[in-house]
């Protein structure tokens, strides 16, 4: 029940929502959405791929008190590509925010350990990009808390 357990179960279950979807890619194919870890690839020559369209799990903090519950806060980021000249991509980013948002609206539980917790935040990007279009979500899990194992201690 670690945020990196956290992690990696977002992943998945990203992989899952997404999962009879597919987006634009720079070379005009519709592709599933590529699902990252904290960072995106390094791209280290002219033949990697550009990883658009992904999902980025980024762990952000985490905070403990007492006895409580674990909160840890993450941020799902997301970049699509949208080459279509009326420049309405953001649409596309809102599709994916709320399919994630109604996911754990409508079941809170992640991997039988995570509990989402309100509120759910989220963002488009401020400047033109395009044919890029990004936006994010900000979302807090409670995990069990680590108990002391001597009452005495």
């Amino acid at each position: 029940m670690t945020p990196l357990y956290l992690q990696e179960a977002l992943v998945e279950d990203l992989k899952k929502i997404f999962k009879d979807d597919r987006f634009e890619n720079t070379l005009g194919e519709r592709v599933k959405m590529n699902v990252f870890e904290q960072q995106l690839p390094v791209i280290q020559s002219d033949e990697d791929p550009d990883p658009v369209p992904y999902s980025l799990v980024r762990l952000e903090t985490g905070k403990t008190e007492g006895d409580e519950a674990q909160e840890i806060s993450v941020t799902i980021l997301f970049g699509l590509i949208n080459q279509n000249p009326v420049n309405d991509g953001h649409k596309d980013v809102l599709n994916v925010i709320q399919k994630v948002y109604e996911r754990y609206m409508k079941n809170p539980m992640l991997a039988n350990q995570f509990m989402f917790q309100d509120p759910f935040n989220w963002a488009l990007q401020d400047e033109e990009s395009f044919p890029y279009f990004f936006g994010a979500a900000s979302l807090t899990f409670r995990a069990s808390a680590i108990r002391k194992e001597d009452k005495f201690a």
